[in-house]
């Protein structure tokens, strides 16, 4: 039997629609029409076979394309609550341009305690982003102001992770993709999608899109029926403990970097 398994972070995307298109969108939602929305029953699945495999969570993140475009959102959240004792807290991003419907807000606030709103602003709708920070504080919910547009961006910026394409790197300069990138030293950025958990979105968002590989090396089949909770908790510590993978050679490799020379200004929008 495996040693008491916890996830420092894992993504769950209700969506993958977006109202903005950015230009370098870490997962590529606007360069491609794929965009899948998760039915409350999908999402109930998914965090019980998570929860089934892992004793514990750090933070369960709630992100996209935007959480708020979807219609249900409020039921989801209550979904997530339901396994409170089981994870730290709760991370939601969203991207300042769509308002907060009143549903979502009184879920927030009945568990303000371990929810922290994550607001990106893309500059796109300064209205809504100021309507949505005074609701978070009237409301008294944790959260965190990230200005990424015009000067002094959060972070310099973003870094430019390129479109799917192979670099036919060698292991060795792919395993030293990996064990440089943020996603990794956070100890995975873990991401659930159609029952795989991949080691980051990017991972998840290529294989989905057919544009990288899907190996079995690479992720945890959740939903399998033909093995045992004890097999899929063997798999995910042995997945946990990998050196590279295949999607790190479909990327640019500057996830994370603190070299200002690759830092780019976030939230530009491409043409409609």
């Amino acid at each position: 039997m495996c040693q008491e398994l916890k996830l420092p972070n894992v993504n769950l995307t209700p969506t993958m629609r977006c109202n903005l298109r950015c230009k370098l969108c870490g997962v590529l939602v606007p360069q491609y029409k794929y965009r899948p929305q998760m039915s409350v029953d999908e999402f109930t699945k998914t965090l019980k076979a998570i929860f089934d495999i892992a004793d514990s969570i750090g933070r369960l993140q709630i992100t996209g394309g935007e959480p708020l475009l979807h219609p249900q959102l409020d039921a989801l959240l209550k979904i997530c609550f339901q396994y409170a004792d089981r994870f730290d807290e709760i991370w939601f991003f969203s991207n300042c341009a769509v308002p907060f419907r009143s549903d979502v807000l009184d879920v927030l606030k009945a568990h303000s305690n371990q929810v922290v709103v994550h607001c990106s602003d893309y500059g796109v709708r300064p209205e809504v982003s100021e309507q949505n920070l005074k609701q978070l504080t009237a409301a008294q919910i944790p959260h965190k102001y990230l200005k990424y547009y015009g000067d002094s961006q959060y972070c310099d910026g973003w870094v430019d992770n390129g479109d799917f394409i192979p670099h036919h790197r060698t292991p060795e300069e792919n395993e030293q993709i990996f064990s440089a990138c943020s996603h990794v030293c956070r100890g995975g950025s873990w991401y659930v999608r159609h029952g795989q958990l991949h080691w980051c979105g990017r991972s998840v968002r290529g294989t989905e899109l057919k544009k990288i590989p899907l190996r079995h090396e690479d992720y945890l089949d959740i939903f399998d029926p033909s093995t045992t909770v004890e097999e899929k908790r063997s798999r995910l510590n042995a997945l946990m403990h990998v050196h590279t993978i295949t999607a790190c050679d479909y990327c640019n490799g500057y996830y994370g970097t603190s070299d200002s020379a690759n830092r780019r200004h976030a939230g530009e929008q491409l043409p409609c």
